[in-house]
């Protein structure tokens, strides 16, 4: 008879919160119920009071072994791609440049695999005041932000693509300066990127390393009344460099280019005795705008400075780094029930939490980003019994 009275408490407590409408507590499974002795609730659909992406610092990573080049402007970030070709005497037909009259150049560059992003836009085409080499970082350690790399630009061009090949044209004058400086070994060097007010688009093509057959970058010179000039690359590299941040409640998180996603969540308060059994994050994925395979992140809690949020962390916990390799939309992570906890119970103040990417060394080392938005939580909690209950 007890054991009857104790099932129809617990099947009146499941019914009338069942009735609740969808961001009130509503039962979750009897497995949770049976295990927590009491009332399990779950509270669904918590939008965030606060989102934003905050860059922090940039990665001082070495790209010049990469098999890729990246170009292109992307949630805010510019990528920019440094080439310097020589072309020999056997490069030109007859064997020497001294005769010919440069009528147009071109990069014939070769998209890897299905990477791109956005419609091809225009291509800002510069070059490099400064000196560069593949094992420059572009970034100055001492504060882990981008350095200046002058550049002067030159104009900015519309590329064209057939297939796999992408054509981007250079100023003719690049090569014909390089001749009147040395006629036995003209070099250029140039910078390409994305263009000022192009819509956001990214290509992603071989570099000089690139060791799938045909994806190598060339220089393509065109001559008056005679054969063209093929020159392989010998140096390149590419990096990248803030110019705006994300738009507003976009979460970029980033690794090169460091950036990190800082959200809040108003929650209901819980009774201190009450136990956190699940808080799972929801956000929708752009894939459009991202580009990655996975993510190694870290979720932690955040300090505050006066009326300041900054980035010391209070709270670090192992348990709450994943590795995650989003595919599609909504993309769902789980995280830390006592962190949860003590903002919801008001043993710890809730000042947000910070998502950051975690910067992995691998032999392809490569920046990568996720743009998410529209972050939501949902919670699920347990009550003890009430005093006095005999199970």
């Amino acid at each position: 008879m007890h054991f009857l009275r104790h099932n129809l408490r617990l099947m009146a407590a499941v019914l009338l919160v069942a009735g609740c409408g969808s961001t009130s507590p509503t039962a979750v499974g009897i497995d949770l119920v049976d295990r927590s002795g009491g009332e399990v609730v779950e509270v669904a659909d918590i939008r965030s009071s606060h989102t934003a992406s905050r860059f922090r610092e940039v990665f001082p990573s070495v790209l010049g072994s990469a098999e890729e080049l990246l170009i292109g402007r992307m949630n805010g970030i510019d990528y920019v791609s440094l080439l310097k070709v020589s072309l020999l005497p056997t490069d030109f037909p007859g064997g020497s440049a001294a005769a010919l009259t440069v009528d147009s150049v071109f990069v014939e560059l070769r998209v890897l695999g299905n990477l791109n992003r956005g419609t091809l836009g225009q291509v800002l085409v510069s070059v490099p005041d400064d000196v560069w080499s593949e094992t420059q970082t572009f970034v100055d350690t001492t504060d882990f932000e981008t350095t200046l790399l002058s550049r002067t630009a030159l104009l900015e061009v519309t590329p064209t693509q057939t297939d796999s090949t992408i054509r981007i044209p250079l100023p003719a004058h690049l090569l014909t300066d390089a001749i009147a400086a040395d006629l036995n070994l003209p070099t250029l060097e140039f910078a390409l990127s994305g263009a000022t007010g192009a819509e956001d688009y990214l290509i992603v093509v071989g570099s000089r390393e690139a060791t799938e057959s045909g994806k190598t970058p060339q220089l393509v010179a065109q001559f008056v009344e005679t054969a063209p000039a093929r020159a392989d690359i010998v140096l390149d590299t590419y990096f990248a460099d803030r110019i705006s941040p994300p738009g507003p409640g976009e979460i970029l998180l980033q690794t090169g280019v460091f950036s990190a996603g800082v959200i809040r969540f108003d929650l209901p308060s819980i009774p201190e005795s009450a136990t956190v059994n699940l808080v799972e994050l929801t956000m929708d994925f752009d894939t459009d705008r991202s580009f990655l395979a996975s993510l190694r992140l870290r979720v932690e809690r955040l300090n505050v400075s006066g009326a300041d949020t900054t980035f010391s962390v209070s709270s670090g916990n192992a348990l709450n780094e994943q590795i995650v390799s989003p595919a599609s939309s909504p993309f769902v992570m789980n995280l830390d029930q006592l962190l949860f906890h003590g903002w919801m119970s008001g043993s710890s103040e809730n000042r947000g939490l910070i998502i950051n990417p975690v910067f992995d060394i691998t032999p392809d080392l490569r920046y990568e980003w996720g743009l998410f938005t529209n972050p939501r939580i949902r919670v699920v909690y347990s009550l003890p019994p009430p005093i006095g209950t005999t199970l």
